[in-house]
């Protein structure tokens, strides 16, 4: 039972003991990358640096036990966070109290929204968020990010708005830029860039394996941080006024609280945080399935809504901003050898030991540092080959992209997100009002079925044999009536029609009563209505029809060819 409740304890009798090593190295590796990413993720909430800090200790400790993947990082991420300072602009204003009070109210109500998606097992929903539309709206969002650090890049205060205005704002105040926090943040990203790929390449060349420099180099972000800290101690206090610091932070673990409760705004924050539990839902699970089939392991996206839900209640206790699985931290955690979620307890620990004990030491750290470590994270969620691979590949999924990344830039994150989803499902309605059908014949000297425009086939001078590739429902119903009644027309011989229904999974009330009406019109021409291959869910609901129970014996067969053969025996 404990086994059900808690994969966990499944994922530690099926590993062997020897794999804690792994799972100790990787939960250190990550720890280092979460605590600047972490107080960064929270700068960018706009909450308060330990915020971020909390959100790396409860929530992935919690996840570690209820979450069905070995290696998905839970924690603060980039997307969630602009989510959530969108929705605490309006919410909050300039009270940093409600601030805080609204992001605790938007990780309970994701919580319980979550929580309430896996108690009817409706994981499936969150399919209606098709892959373009979500690759459209993390492009967007990224843009969006990494325009509302400009203010801390630059050492300008710039009011909060999109990327456009942001963008102009910085243009029209450009020459109040603060020089010396330039510095900073242009050196932090080239450091940041260089403690890539380059670094990974230069302690090879230097004897380490793959492996070891891929590792050494994830604590680059850290070793910046600690020495763009030391730097900023000896100039901040010499006199360089201007350079933005992060300040004092609170020492100590998260308090559980249940007083945001009692707060206003759940309402207003309603639609806010049901978008961020969808988009939070979709980028952990799309991460935990990769990494789960690198391994030929499975995850369960009906017991994910439940552990991303348990998590986010429990982070809105422990008094931070929502979280979900990360997708460059999950692959960090992932190649540093993570085979259970110990690894996460282990990140938990160690960031709880940073909050406890050393938070003075990041007193010094610029803003502009933690800026750039949003903005080289958030870049690489930008891809531009992707969007074209998908336009090349389908014109309407490249539309969606489009229209979701544009709409996400002018009209804001959530209607972006609800633009994008509103056209994908409008193209997909689209393509299937119009279905692919085809008239077909048979392969000379063989059972094979194709269409009569791409291949040399034999057909019947008084048989129609038409192939729907599409399930029959209201929106398509008078396109394939059309289509039929029009090939009958062109062909004053046809003494029969046979519907092919090898690709119809569905028929909806609408279309069986236009089978009806086919069948009637048809009838009055001289024609007769057969069906072929019917598969076994549609043959039942059909049998319980007038149409079913006069095609029934005679006129439904079991494959096209017995109907050729039928039908050519025909006098």
């Amino acid at each position: 039972m404990w086994h059900k409740i808690f994969p966990l304890f499944a994922h530690l009798q099926a590993s062997d003991r020897g794999n804690w090593s792994d799972d100790l190295l990787a939960g250190t590796i990550t720890a280092i990358l979460l605590v600047p990413q972490g107080m960064a993720y929270a700068m960018l909430a706009g909450l308060p640096p330990e915020m971020g800090l909390y959100a790396s200790i409860v929530p992935p400790f919690v996840y570690a036990f209820f979450g069905t993947s070995r290696a998905l990082a839970v924690g603060p991420v980039a997307v969630a966070a602009l989510m959530v300072a969108n929705a605490l602009n309006n919410y909050a204003g300039g009270d940093q109290a409600a601030w805080i009070t609204g992001a605790m109210i938007l990780a309970a109500q994701t919580g319980f929204f979550l929580l309430i998606l896996g108690m009817f097992r409706l994981g499936a929903l969150v399919s209606f968020v098709s892959h373009p539309v979500l690759a459209g709206f993390t492009t967007g969002a990224a843009v969006l990010i990494i325009t509302s650090q400009i203010k801390h890049l630059a050492g300008i205060d710039l009011p909060r708005g999109d990327g456009l205005e942001t963008v102009l704002a910085f243009l029209q105040h450009m020459d109040q830029t603060h020089w010396l926090t330039f510095v900073f943040s242009a050196l932090s990203i080239a450091l940041l860039l260089l403690g890539r790929q380059p670094l990974v390449r230069l302690l090879q060349r230097l004897g380490l394996s793959p492996r070891a420099a891929g590792m050494t180099a994830r604590g680059a972000p850290l070793v910046i941080v600690i020495v763009a800290t030391l730097a900023a101690a000896v100039l901040v206090p010499a006199g360089a006024d201007g350079l933005a610091i992060v300040g004092a932070i609170p020492t100590g673990l998260p308090i559980p609280g249940l007083e945001f409760f009692r707060a206003s705004g759940w309402i207003e924050l309603l639609p806010s945080s049901i978008l961020i539990a969808l988009v939070g839902y979709v980028e952990s699970v799309s991460v935990a399935k990769v990494l789960a089939a690198r391994r030929r392991q499975k995850i369960d996206a009906n017991k994910e809504l439940t552990a991303l839900g348990v998590t986010n209640v429990a982070a809105a206790v422990a008094g931070t901003m929502p979280v979900a699985g990360g997708f460059s931290r999950s692959i960090v955690n992932f190649d540093a050898g993570a085979q259970t979620q110990v690894a996460a307890i282990v990140t938990a620990v160690l960031v709880a030991v940073v909050a406890l004990f050393f938070t003075a030491a990041f007193h010094y750290l610029p803003n502009a540092v933690l800026a750039a470590i949003i903005v080289v994270a958030v870049a690489q969620l930008i891809d531009l080959s992707e969007a074209r691979s998908i336009w090349r590949y389908d014109r309407g999924d490249g539309a969606a992209w489009l229209v979701t990344a544009v709409a996400v830039l002018v009209l804001g994150i959530e209607l972006g997100l609800i633009a994008g989803i509103a056209v994908s499902l409008a193209t997909y309605l689209w393509r299937t009002s119009k279905p692919h059908m085809a008239v077909m014949g048979r392969v000379p000297g063989t059972h094979h079925f194709r269409n009569v425009n791409r291949h040399v086939v034999d057909t019947l001078p008084d048989t129609l044999i038409i192939r729907i590739d599409e399930n029959l429902y209201f929106a398509n119903t008078a396109s394939v009536e059309e289509y039929i009644l029009d090939h009958v027309v062109c062909c004053e011989d046809v003494k029969h029609v046979l519907l092919v229904m090898s690709a119809v999974s569905y028929v909806d009330s609408s279309a069986l009563e236009t089978l009806e009406h086919l069948n009637e019109d048809l009838a009055a021409a001289g024609v007769t209505l057969h069906l072929a291959e019917v598969k076994g869910p549609v043959m039942d609901r059909l049998r319980q029809t007038h149409l079913g129970q006069e095609l029934a014996g005679q006129r439904i067969y079991l494959s096209t060819e017995h109907a050729f053969e039928a039908l050519t025996a025909e006098p």
